[in-house]
């Protein structure tokens, strides 16, 4: 009798068939110990991507017809998964070794803990903040006024697990029943803010968010999004999230202490 995999792992691409693929070898490469199953969901890619991963071998993948965004992606992705936990993985990530099993066996010997994810590291293998800090006015204020690092992604300074207010989206795992019971990614946010949507929810139902330090993924940052805005415009994807999550007057609230405190420090501070 066929069993189901403990792990389903959900990558979301759309026009990143060399980078996805990558992703998907290093998990063929070193993670071993379970069974698991991988599923992709292309939203609409216009290259070469479906073709490519169809000659892979070992992976489903879901023909979207459009790209649908982040949430929406992974979430018709998730509906075909059968594993007991699910790890959304952002198509640049890349496994190293096979720890990612560790941080498995920790999530299912902890039920307190709803969501875990991993360390990122930069591709030099430096570390790469994955963890958020509340984002609320107070912090913004000390980071972007006061240079107190207090609102932006870092690297918690631990060695151990460790309960955390949130982290990246860029990789993420969860029980499939509580994902199931979340009600999924949010599928308002076309893309940004929903990782910390999920937390958001994750944490109402009274479960806690953790970080895994021993397990470490390589994220190519940005590589599976610059397609979309050049450099200089990267910041406007950003904001039709930010008022869905903070609500209007807030995001307003945050765009005025970050931009004024930005030119702030650039007239005075840096000088």
């Amino acid at each position: 009798m066929k069993t189901s995999p403990k792990l389903s792992i959900v990558i979301v691409t759309w026009n990143t068939a060399d980078i996805t693929l990558k992703c998907i070898k290093t998990i063929k490469k070193y993670l071993s110990g379970i069974k698991y199953e991988i599923i992709v969901a292309d939203n609409g890619s216009e290259d070469d991507t479906v073709s490519k991963l169809r000659q892979e071998g070992g992976v489903t993948v879901i023909e979207n017809k459009a790209n649908l965004g982040f949430g929406k992606g992974n979430n018709i992705a998730a509906a075909a998964a059968t594993g007991d936990y699910l790890l959304f993985l952002n198509s640049d990530m890349e496994l190293i070794d096979n720890k990612l099993s560790e941080m498995i066996s920790y999530l299912d010997a902890h039920p307190q803990i709803g969501l875990i994810g991993p360390k990122f590291l930069n591709i030099d293998q430096s570390d790469q903040g994955s963890v958020f800090p509340p984002q609320t006015i107070c912090n913004a204020f000390k980071e972007f006024w006061l240079g107190q690092a207090t609102y932006s992604k870092y690297v918690p300074q631990t060695h151990t697990p460790t309960e955390v207010w949130s982290v990246s989206g860029g990789a993420v795992l969860v029980k499939r029943q509580l994902f199931k019971k979340i009600g999924g990614w949010d599928k308002r946010y076309f893309m940004f803010y929903e990782d910390l949507e999920l937390c958001r929810q994750v944490k109402k139902l009274g479960y806690q968010i953790y970080y895994y330090p021993q397990c470490r993924f390589i994220h190519r940052h940005g590589a599976s999004g610059k397609s979309l805005a050049n450099a200089s415009n990267q910041w406007r994807r950003l904001i039709p999230s930010s008022k869905i999550y903070n609500g209007l007057f807030k995001h307003y609230l945050l765009f005025l202490i970050t931009w004024s405190g930005q030119k702030f420090r650039q007239l005075f501070v840096t000088k």
